[in-house]
């Protein structure tokens, strides 16, 4: 039996969640043209490999300060989970579009063993992204939107 069960937007891990989620802008504004705010800028995503996954995210925007970066990779057997978090301390006006991953505490609880675990300040929102969520097949990458016009406009 594997460790790693897939569930609706990720994987449940020992009874822990990881998933993948955003806002679902898509670059749409909100009502009366509105920009859909900071929360377009948040994700999270997750990437299974052999006995190994591997969580992003991703809660820092333009409007973020005192970013920093923390995580950890933990392991059971021989199954590993690896959690890179992009984080601030500063105000969050906004909803943040991922899900948070499980508290080290909750792993350690269950018996995981902590390979390592890292804090660390981030210039900027922390990009670069992680190497598997550079390539152009990437779902860590969020899409280019460009302003369309409406189907109103002759120019």
């Amino acid at each position: 039996m594997s460790c790693f069960e897939k569930v609706h937007g990720g994987y449940k891990v020992d009874g822990l969640e990881l998933k993948a989620a955003n806002c679902g802008c898509g670059g749409l504004t909100g009502p009366g043209g509105s920009g859909s705010g900071d929360c377009c800028f948040t994700y999270s995503r997750i990437k299974h490999d052999a006995n190994t996954i591997f969580f992003f995210a991703k809660n820092t925007t333009p409007n973020t300060t005192n970013n920093y970066e923390w995580g950890y990779r933990v392991q059971k057997g021989d199954h590993i989970v690896d959690v890179q978090m992009l984080d601030t301390r500063g105000p969050k006006n906004y909803k943040f579009g991922g899900v948070m991953p499980p508290p080290l505490s909750s792993w350690t609880g269950k018996g995981w063993a902590v390979i390592s675990q890292f804090e660390r300040s981030v210039e900027g929102t922390g990009e670069p992204l992680p190497e598997w969520c550079d390539s152009a097949a990437s779902a860590c990458e969020r899409p280019l939107v460009e302003k369309e016009k409406g189907k109103g406009d002759f120019h």
